[in-house]
């Protein structure tokens, strides 16, 4: 895959930069069988109990360990990708948490039907779509770009709020609304 260096995202203009082994190599009656990126790790004895987080991009399962050691870190390869029930066998009885990028929540909600009768416990996740602007779900960032980027004002304010929740009482009762 080619990244941009300053941005950090995928260059998919003017072609989209990606290239399979047995694409270039033009192995015969080649039969690809997709899987999580990270998968290896659920088979690590010492993380069997961890909850799973499950991200479209490869690179955001890497930043997002990294600020978020807490959960194993899986990425399905795209908005579909690897997101079906057969690549999703591995996470037979894990709790899983999906982070979907902001232009795939509705239809990554749509899919958790599909991992109920699979995981222990399933959610998606709608912390993003909580804390972003339109102008960041226009560009349907991930939680990658979010843990990388300075505080926006609604990152801000729900830091505030979990500080001192009696804060999330006054904004209501006052009706006072967050201004960029």
């Amino acid at each position: 895959m080619g990244y941009d260096a300053k941005t950090g995202h995928r260059i998919k203009h003017p072609f989209n930069q990606v290239n399979w082994v047995h694409s270039v190599k033009r192995v015969p009656d080649f039969h690809m069988k997709q899987c999580l990126f990270g998968e290896h790790l659920l088979s690590e004895t010492s993380i069997p109990a961890s909850t799973v987080a499950i991200v479209e991009s490869e690179k955001t399962a890497l930043i997002a360990a990294l600020f978020i050691p807490d959960f194993v870190w899986l990425a399905t390869g795209g908005m579909h990708g690897s997101f079906n029930s057969k690549a999703m066998q591995v996470l037979c009885g894990r709790e899983v948490i999906l982070f979907p990028d902001l232009k795939a929540t509705d239809e990554w909600k749509r899919k958790t039907a599909m991992l109920h009768s699979i995981c222990k416990r399933v959610t998606c996740s709608a912390l993003l779509e909580n804390m972003a602007t339109d102008r960041q779900r226009e560009a349907g960032l991930d939680i990658a770009d979010f843990l990388l980027m300075e505080d926006t004002p609604q990152m801000g304010l729900a830091r505030m709020v979990e500080r001192n929740p009696a804060l999330r009482l006054l904004i209501d009762e006052l009706d006072l609304a967050l201004v960029e």
